[in-house]
């Protein structure tokens, strides 16, 4: 468990964090470097979708 606190006061002025917390306790930190994004799922599909890739699931077989 990290205290929340102790966790603020200790960060760099300027950052990013995901943090994890359980029963309303922080458990986990993780600093997000300036290159790194965070997304769902659906969000990361529309993202390449927008950009011209298709997406289907492996198996499947699409006649165009």
């Amino acid at each position: 468990m990290v205290d929340i606190e102790y966790l603020i006061k200790n960060l760099p002025e300027n950052c990013q964090v995901a943090m994890r917390i359980e029963h309303g306790r922080v458990v986990s930190v993780r600093m997000i470097a300036e290159d790194e994004h965070i997304a769902t799922l659906n969000a990361l599909i529309d993202i390449a979708k927008s950009a011209g890739y298709r997406i289907e699931k492996l198996g499947e077989k699409h006649y165009n």
